[in-house]
C-alpha cells in the first residue's frame, strides 16, 4: 500500500529537478516600437491610437507616426490594434507582431484610407436658434476629473479620453463651439484630439468625425477653452458625447497634472476611457466642466 506514495513523491521530485517542465515562466514584457503610415503613399499617420484592444494597455503615434508600446507580462496572446480618423483599423496579435518588429527595422504599419461620404444638409439660419447643453463647473471644484492614471508613465497615459453625455435628442443641430475648463495643467503645451460619437447601449459608439480635429493648450493656461466647430460641418439629429482625448504633452519627461473640474453628484453623465483602444466607463450624475454651443432647428 506505501507504492502510491513512493510513485507520488518521485514524480513530485522528478518535476522540482526540470521546473521549466513543471511551470512555465510567464512571458516577459516587452516593449514594441514602429511607425504607423499610410497605404496610399507611406506618410506617417500622426496620432494614430495604438493598444490592446478593450485593455487599459495603449499609448498613442508621435506627430510623425511613430509609437513606443510597452506591453505587460502575459499578455502576448492580446490583440493589439491601430487606428486612426479617416482609415481602417487594423488587428494583430502581440507576438505576430514582436516578431515582425525583430526583423523589420523599422517596424512599419500601414493603415488603409477609409472613403468618406458626405451628407447634404440644407441650412435656414432664420430657422436656428443657439442653445448650450452640458456642464459649466470652475475651476475651484473640489473634485476633478483626471487625464493622469500614477504612477504611468506619461506615454502610457496618452490616449485617455473623458467626454460629456450631450441630450440633443431627435432634433437637427448643428455643433457650433466646443467650451471646457481645464482645473489643473502643468504642461507647457497640451494637445487634445476632439471627438464626437454616437450613443451605442448607452455608451459612446462610432465616432462622427470624418476628419481630425485638435486643440492645442499652451503655457500651462486652466480655466475655461473655446473651441470653434462650425468649420467642421458636424451635424447631429440623436444625443451624442463629446470628448477630448489627450494625444501629445511637453515636457515628455513625466506624467503632470491635467484634470477637468467635477462634482459628485451632478447633473450630466460623464465616460472616461483608460487608453486608447479600452472600453469606456459611464461616470452616472458627474457634473463636469464641459459644454456644446449648437445650432438646433426651431
Amino acid at each position: 500500500m506505501a507504492f502510491p506514495l513512493v510513485f507520488s513523491f518521485l514524480v513530485t521530485s522528478w518535476l522540482a529537478f526540470f521546473p521549466s517542465l513543471s511551470t512555465p515562466p510567464a512571458a516577459q514584457a516587452i516593449t514594441i516600437s514602429g511607425l504607423v503610415v499610410s497605404s496610399d503613399n507611406q506618410t506617417p499617420v500622426a496620432y494614430a491610437s495604438v493598444g490592446l484592444m478593450n485593455a487599459s494597455t495603449g499609448t498613442i503615434c508621435s506627430s510623425s507616426g511613430e509609437f513606443s508600446l510597452a506591453i505587460p507580462a502575459g499578455q502576448q496572446d492580446k490583440m493589439v490594434r491601430f487606428s486612426a480618423i479617416g482609415f481602417e483599423p487594423k488587428d494583430m496579435n502581440v507576438e505576430d507582431l514582436h516578431q515582425q518588429a525583430l526583423v523589420s527595422k523599422p517596424l512599419k504599419i500601414t493603415l488603409t484610407s477609409k472613403p468618406v461620404a458626405l451628407a447634404e444638409v440644407e441650412v435656414n439660419p432664420k430657422n436656428w436658434e443657439t442653445k448650450q447643453i452640458g456642464g459649466t463647473l470652475e475651476p475651484d471644484t473640489y473634485f476633478s476629473h483626471s487625464f493622469i492614471i500614477m504612477p504611468r508613465p506619461l506615454a502610457a497615459n496618452l490616449g485617455r479620453e473623458i467626454g460629456i453625455h450631450i441630450n440633443n435628442g431627435k432634433k437637427q443641430s448643428l455643433l457650433s463651439k466646443l467650451n471646457f475648463c481645464l482645473r489643473s495643467n502643468r504642461y507647457d503645451m497640451v494637445k487634445f484630439r476632439l471627438n464626437v460619437y454616437v450613443l451605442q447601449n448607452g455608451k459612446p459608439g462610432d465616432n462622427l468625425l470624418k476628419q481630425a480635429i485638435y486643440v492645442t493648450v499652451r503655457d500651462q493656461k486652466t480655466g475655461w477653452m473655446n473651441v470653434d466647430l462650425e468649420p467642421y460641418d458636424i451635424y447631429v439629429e440623436q444625443d451624442f458625447v463629446i470628448s477630448l482625448e489627450w494625444i501629445d504633452a511637453l515636457p515628455k519627461t513625466h506624467s503632470l497634472s491635467l484634470t477637468i473640474p467635477a462634482s459628485m453628484p451632478g447633473f450630466q453623465t460623464a465616460y472616461h476611457k483608460d487608453a486608447s483602444q479600452s472600453k469606456w466607463s459611464k461616470i452616472p450624475a458627474a457634473g463636469m466642466g464641459m459644454n456644446v454651443e449648437l445650432l438646433r432647428a426651431k
